[in-house]
């Protein structure tokens, strides 16, 4: 199929789930959309820059269809049961991580608990599977505004924090009952998960009619108080139920990557979105079974197929940080299409060019970057990123070097480009740790 077809489809722009099928008719893949004809069309785009698996599965797909829905969370919910279903094969090759992930009702608890996991035992009550898990916790989020739930697993002498915040009935301090929890709380919740929206809405408006007429009848008597009490209840959860799910900004993993490289690029002034970024990192102990290691990220996700691994030349009396990311970076770009090198110099296998690197280092690293791309002719944003002295923890600072800036830039923990870049060096550090102990484990078996 190419775009013209999918735009003769008339998909709606509302938001639904949506089933690539190939020739036979069977499903290959089944996704979930805010806006569903601009989330299938994304795929033909021009602009589209597709891993191997996708555009293999792009090949196969032969018919289009869809399934809308009411809000995005539902079509969440129904992505979930669709592929527990169908057991796409493009919904496993396409994901990254090892495991799909489950939200749990763990039934077994005094306090019955709301959660995300990976992981499925033998008690509790289990939706899903579910491809995002950051979806998952942003719906997680919602139904807490709608029904809210506690975290905690027993009953405490006080409440948690989250009471105080109506983010909880205070169930775990006994504020609130724990059986009319289980009915008011943890019941409505799996009936939603379940995809019985409509039918807690149905019973809540036919609870509402009741009361109104207690209420009205009995403004004075005994009781009803009581009544309007419940009956206010009803109405804000009503309310909640259609303002907060219609509005819920639910944002798939690879949606949020692909935006937080578009903050990046804002950030820092790059001249254009970079759709291919590579990470560099190395390991050694003392200059021992030193590696390199290069990442790339498309579209913000990790694009396996594009890693490589190098093993350090220089001597062990030579090797520092600096000097052996500077030998990775001269081979690697020795691939390079667009480096300027002396005839014969290039390999016979090409690489494409990334629209921005990230060391993972100081201005050290920076500045052997920079000497590299320099020497290659090559106009490529570089930058490096290390943590201050001494701090390892996930709160301390990440300084962020660029070229021409005297100062490190100190970006907040919660900023998008500051994930992204995060993302990349961890991912090259992990990569490079993981070849080290390659080699340090093939040195030992050979003593």
């Amino acid at each position: 199929m190419q775009l013209p077809d999918i735009k003769q489809l008339n998909i709606p722009k509302g938001p639904g789930c949506y089933r690539f099928c190939d020739k036979d008719g069977k499903i290959i893949y089944i996704g979930k959309a805010a806006d569903l004809r601009s989330r299938v069309s994304s795929y033909w785009r021009a602009s589209a820059d597709h891993t191997p698996a996708k555009r293999a599965m792009l090949k196969e797909i032969a018919s289009i269809s869809w399934v809308e829905t009411e809000s995005e969370i539902e079509a969440l919910l129904l992505e979930s049961n669709f592929i527990k279903k169908y057991q796409p094969p493009y919904n496993v090759v396409l994901r990254d991580d090892k495991r799909f992930v489950y939200i749990k009702i763990s039934l077994d608890d005094e306090i019955p608990g709301v959660f995300a996991t990976r992981k499925i035992d033998r008690s509790g009550k289990y939706f899903g599977p579910f491809t995002s898990a950051g979806s998952v916790r942003e719906t997680l989020k919602t139904i807490r505004k709608i029904w809210p739930y506690c975290t905690e697993r027993r009953i405490k002498p006080k409440p948690c924090f989250y009471a105080q915040i109506n983010r909880c009935t205070g169930v775990c301090g006994g504020r609130f009952d724990l059986k009319d929890y289980r009915e008011k709380v943890i019941k409505p919740i799996v009936l939603f998960l379940e995809g019985g929206k409509k039918d807690i809405i149905k019973k809540l408006e036919s609870r509402k009619k009741e009361l109104e007429k207690i209420v009205g009848a009995n403004d004075h008597a005994s009781g009803s108080g009581d009544a309007a009490e419940e009956l206010a209840g009803i109405k804000f959860q009503l309310m909640n139920m259609h303002s907060v799910l219609d509005h819920a900004n639910i944002l798939g993993v690879g949606e949020k990557y692909a935006a937080d490289v578009v903050e990046l690029a804002k950030l820092l002034n790059l001249p254009k979105v970079p759709r291919r970024i590579e990470g560099y990192d190395i390991s050694n102990i003392f200059g021992r079974e030193a590696v390199g290691s290069m990442v790339v990220f498309s579209g913000g996700e990790p694009d396996k197929n594009e890693y490589r691994k190098f093993k350090i030349r220089i001597s062990e009396d030579e090797a520092n940080d600096v000097g052996m990311l500077k030998e990775v970076l001269e081979r690697r770009f020795k691939h390079s299409k667009e480096a300027k090198l002396p005839i014969g110099s290039l390999a016979s296998n090409v690489w494409l060019d990334p629209d921005l690197i990230i060391l993972d280092g100081g201005k050290g690293q920076l500045n052997a970057g920079t000497r590299v791309l320099k020497k290659c002719g090559l106009d490529i944003p570089i930058m490096s990123v290390s943590k201050g002295e001494g701090l390892r923890s996930a709160l301390a600072p990440d300084k962020i070097f660029w070229p021409g800036e005297a100062k490190p830039l100190v970006l907040p923990l919660a900023s998008p480009a500051l994930h992204i870049i995060k993302r990349v060096r961890d991912e090259a550090h992990r990569f490079a740790i993981k070849y080290h102990r390659e080699l340090r484990r093939k040195t030992w078996l050979k003593k």
